[in-house]
């Protein structure tokens, strides 16, 4: 399947998926929005997801992250998104309150989520002023930063130093991709989501530390569906802790400046 093909399924499949949404007569969500590749205009056949941000009203409750109701409206998308096809549809779960900023830090904590919503979206149901929602400040990605940082070690369930030994060697690559990103966004106001070209910019954009070989070449094995050699792997894995120690550092300075 060529790309535009690949594109044209793509967006019958989410519009498949936002009619059966539909029929299942929801009423906690109050839109779901695609986010990611597909609007943002590089969507990879073979590579690419669907991401759909699932937004709900109000606020989560005060003991818990979604109320009963919720989760059953949640599972109820999640079997429907498990019958699609030919592409993964991924869910993401949100109340509304969370794109605003947080009363006590006065902080964006999802700034990610709302940029992507600002910048590359397409709403498939229900109804949200996208426009209204408010633009992240460099300091909000630095918020949203360390809960990634957090999210993450959650996720792997040890700490980075186990994680660069012991994690499959694609979320290893992910995170190296992250950190570029943010790099990029918060020291050098460049915003770009397409994963392929991250590695290219940031090496373009004069970084304090500069992207390691092995890690390099990894990434763009990747990206071409090739598996490195064992000796290959071992290297970018070798050379990890130091780069993201480097780029963790230049991000969460920019709060203490």
């Amino acid at each position: 399947m060529d790309t535009n093909a690949a594109v044209e399924a793509a967006n019958l499949e989410l519009e498949t998926f936002a009619s059966g949404a539909n029929a299942l007569g929801l009423r906690q969500a109050r839109a779901i929005i695609a986010i990611g590749s597909l609007p943002g205009g590089y969507f990879r056949p073979g590579q690419s997801d669907l991401d759909l941000i699932v937004l709900f009203h109000g606020t989560p409750p005060a003991d818990e992250a979604f109320s009963q109701v919720e989760r059953e409206e949640m599972e109820r998308l999640k079997k429907l998104a498990a019958q699609a096809s030919p592409f993964e549809i991924e869910l993401i779960f949100l109340h509304e309150s969370r794109l605003a900023r947080d009363p006590l830090t006065g902080c964006l904590p999802y700034a990610d989520f709302v940029q992507r919503l600002r910048s590359q979206s397409k709403l498939l149901w229900g109804r949200v002023d996208l426009a209204s929602l408010t633009a992240p400040e460099r300091e909000d990605f630095v918020c949203a930063f360390k809960r990634y940082l957090e999210y993450e070690q959650d996720k792997l369930g040890m700490e980075f130093s186990q994680a660069w030994t012991q994690s499959p060697l694609a979320e290893l690559l992910k995170h190296a991709l992250v950190l570029m990103r943010t790099f990029l966004l918060v020291r050098r106001g460049i915003l770009e989501y397409d994963k392929t070209r991250i590695a290219r910019l940031y090496t373009e954009n004069r970084p304090p530390a500069p992207l390691p070989q092995a890690l390099a070449r990894c990434i763009d094995l990747r990206f071409a569906g090739e598996p490195p050699s064992e000796a290959l792997e071992a290297a970018a894995r070798a050379e990890l802790p130091a780069f993201h120690a480097a780029l963790t550092k230049e991000i969460l300075n920019l709060s203490r400046e």
